[in-house]
């Protein structure tokens, strides 16, 4: 993700059968030990959003992560936890009218 020049983070991402895994986030050097900034947290919901599209695009039917300290930002956001990862169906992110 960059606005104009500038790098505002990245997500690495893996397709296993129909599970969309997000392997890694970044976001403007986030280093998931305090709370995101507002700026952080956009950039973040950005980069997960986009994630699942385009796992959405190549039949990813869910979607999990496996980031601890990261579990609260991932719950506030329709994933369900349980002591390794967070995970949803890809509908909770990727809406169709």
């Amino acid at each position: 993700m960059q606005d104009k020049e500038e790098l505002l983070g990245f997500s690495a991402v893996e397709l296993e059968h129909s599970t969309l895994i997000i392997l890694k986030l970044n976001a403007l050097e986030y280093d998931f030990v305090q709370k995101p900034n507002p700026e952080q947290s956009f950039i973040l919901d950005s980069l997960i959003r986009s994630s699942a599209s385009y796992g959405e695009n190549f039949g990813a039917q869910a979607i999990q992560t496996s980031f601890p300290d990261f579990f609260d930002f991932m719950k506030a956001r329709g994933f369900s936890a349980d002591e390794t990862h967070t995970y949803t169906a890809i509908g909770t992110l990727v809406k169709y009218k």
